[in-house]
């Protein structure tokens, strides 16, 4: 079943990257060292309807849950824009976690320009919104009979935005859709060949774990080699036609 969304559809079981936009109070802290400053807000609020997409959509508690439990990293930018970048996980400068309300963001923004602009316009007011990107795994979601609305029990987060205004939403990552499709290929959880991989990516050494999800991938997806009984009886028999040529000389 396929959904419109803007110019585009949705299916119920579609791994791309889609984005959504919540508004919300945000709070600068002064760290207590007195240089940099933390964020504070929501990118995602439960049981908040959404405005029509042209679908009403809900998030349930612990959607983001089993995302958060993985390794992945997950990045916060300005305006889901990969050149501004404003804090990691992997750095342990973003912290994200559920509690009651939805999806809680802290980051120890940098002090760089994107990261002073960002706690200079909050003080001020300026920003009022916040988005995250994310896919839908199988069975992640469920749309009532007509299409004209979504819940979502379970979602892929990939990144954290805060948004100064109209955001640069995306219909695709190729990252993701990359994974999605290696993840298919394999029957091994996407969450997990990107813990792996990122771990492979950073030179960090690999738990017995990561290890053996790197070496079931890759056996998966090596090509089968010729069997040995078949290689022989080729080789033979070329031998037999070369003999027979040598012989007509």
């Amino acid at each position: 079943m396929e959904h419109a969304e803007g110019g585009g559809t949705v299916s119920s079981m579609s791994t791309e990257v889609e984005t959504r936009q919540v508004v919300a109070d945000f709070e600068i802290r002064e760290a207590d060292s007195g240089e940099g400053s933390t964020f504070v807000g929501y990118a995602a609020v439960f049981g908040s309807p959404s405005e029509p997409l042209p679908f009403i959509e809900t998030i349930s508690p612990g959607a983001f849950t089993r995302s958060l439990s993985s390794r992945n990293d997950i990045r916060m930018y300005v305006n889901h824009d990969s050149s501004q970048l404003l804090a990691s996980s992997r750095a342990r400068t973003l912290r994200l976690v559920e509690d009651e309300r939805g999806l809680k963001v802290e980051a120890d923004l940098p002090d760089t320009s994107p990261g002073r602009d960002m706690a200079y316009l909050v003080k001020r007011g300026d920003i009022s919104a916040m988005s995250f990107g994310f896919s839908v795994p199988a069975g992640g979601d469920a749309w009532s009979d007509d299409g004209a609305t979504r819940v979502l029990s379970e979602v892929r987060l990939h990144e954290v935005s805060i948004v100064t205004g109209f955001p640069a939403y995306s219909a695709t990552t190729a990252a993701v859709r990359s994974l999605d499709a290696l993840a298919e290929r394999t029957g091994i959880e996407a969450e997990k060949l990107s813990a792996a991989i990122t771990q492979l990516e950073n030179g960090d050494v690999l738990d017995d774990e990561l290890a053996g999800i790197l070496d079931a991938a890759v056996s998966k997806l090596r090509s089968e080699p010729e069997p040995v009984e078949d290689f022989a009886a080729t080789l033979s028999l070329k031998q037999k036609h070369l003999d027979l040529l040598l012989s007509r000389v």
